[in-house]
């Protein structure tokens, strides 16, 4: 009887999983949101057919327009000074592409995808298939680790870490966190080459997320056994971050840093600002500000640090690769967090909701870790009669 509702345990939590899924792809989908990144993409994706200069411009944004409503388009381009410029100006527009051709992996599957549809549609297409992916990842994930039953707890911990808000965005955010999210669980099954193989490809879909690779592999070097293949998947992913570096004509870090987190500039033509401490330290309090006070995902990395804590404490073990796939993590974060300082939560994303499988899992090896079968009752024993 036990085994009977522990499959059917399993049974429910895949079901939950993949209707969750399904509901958050479909909505993705069929109802998304428009945000002004989108319209660089576009851009980029236009480059590879050779449009150029302001037939660039002229294309990109009549593109856009047939796929929005007349309000989104309002709003994408008068809803404030600088989208306003990038409308109005197309030099201004051409100067911000280096920003976006640097993500190129992402910028390569949405062109692919314009061979069954346009690009607007294709880069919705490429937050929805990752987003898909990921479900069924953590599907197979739970499956492998006969922790099935444990899926409503998976749910829970995409929604918190905002898969549900990132699957409507047209950035490379969830495609990235797919190759991410495979790598480190890639990882911790000990299929090292596969796993180097995946945080590379998602380092070259957000380039930022290389720091990832380097942490991993110096956990590799520190906590031991030494991972030849992330050391190798490092020494990939920096020869071809300059690669993507040079070609993207990419303004820098600095500069990159300023815009998204001090100013948006208009314009790219001359702008050079020098390099300011100050600055620097005023914008990484600002957004460590917004994280605590805007956002969600800091709150969701001590909740997921404290679990890790309780489980210590009671006594449950976790394997080698799982303790340096989690010290890799929550390194990471706040060394990316000092280099670019961004508080929105979708840049986290692959680092908690990876963290929270490997810690699911973790407790899902446990005897008892969710009881879907009959309790065993045992009846109470009759005091013997007194005899007076």
């Amino acid at each position: 009887m036990t085994k009977v509702w522990q499959r059917q345990g399993d049974l429910a939590g895949a079901a939950i999983l993949i209707l969750f899924t399904a509901v958050v792809c479909s909505a993705a989908l069929f109802f998304p949101k428009p945000i002004w990144d989108m319209i660089p993409y576009v851009a980029a994706i236009f480059e590879y057919d050779g449009t150029l200069g302001h037939d660039l411009h002229v294309q990109t944004y009549a593109l856009v327009q047939e796929n929005v409503s007349r309000v989104e388009f309002l709003v994408l381009t008068g809803g404030g000074p600088f989208r306003t410029a990038q409308y109005a100006n197309p030099d201004s527009f051409i100067t911000m592409l280096g920003f976006y051709r640097v993500n190129m992996l992402y910028v390569d599957f949405a062109q692919f995808l314009t061979n069954w549809a346009d690009p607007v549609t294709a880069l919705r297409w490429a937050s929805v298939i990752p987003a898909t992916a990921i479900g069924l990842l953590t599907l197979l994930w739970l499956g492998g680790n006969r922790s099935l039953a444990l899926a409503p707890l998976a749910v829970i911990a995409l929604i918190v870490t905002g898969y549900t808000d990132i699957a409507w965005l047209t950035t490379p955010d969830m495609f990235s966190a797919f190759f991410l999210v495979a790598g480190i669980l890639l990882y911790v099954t000990e299929r090292n080459l596969s796993a180097g193989v995946a945080l590379v490809l998602g380092g070259l879909a957000r380039p930022d997320h290389l720091v990832l690779v380097g942490v991993f592999a110096a956990m590799t070097v520190i906590i031991r056994p030494i991972s030849y293949s992330l050391i190798a998947a490092l020494v990939a992913g920096i020869a071809g971050f300059l690669t993507l570096n040079g070609m993207s004509a990419h303004p820098g870090w600095w500069i990159h840093f300023w815009f998204t987190s001090i100013e948006y500039v208009h314009t790219l033509d001359g702008f050079n600002p020098p390099f300011s401490v100050l600055a620097y330290l005023q914008a990484l309090g600002q957004a460590a500000m917004r994280s605590l006070v805007e956002q969600k995902w800091l709150a969701v990395l001590l909740a997921l640090i404290f679990t890790l804590a309780l489980m210590r404490r009671k006594g449950i073990a976790f394997t080698r690769p799982e303790a340096i796939a989690m010290s890799a993590i929550l390194i990471t974060i706040p060394i990316k967090f000092l280099v670019f300082p961004l508080a929105d939560g979708r840049f986290h994303f692959a680092y908690l909701i990876a963290l929270a499988l490997i810690l699911i899992t973790a407790y899902g090896r446990q005897r008892r870790p969710l009881s879907f079968a009959v309790p065993k009752i045992t009846p109470p024993v009759d005091d013997p009669p007194t005899v007076p």
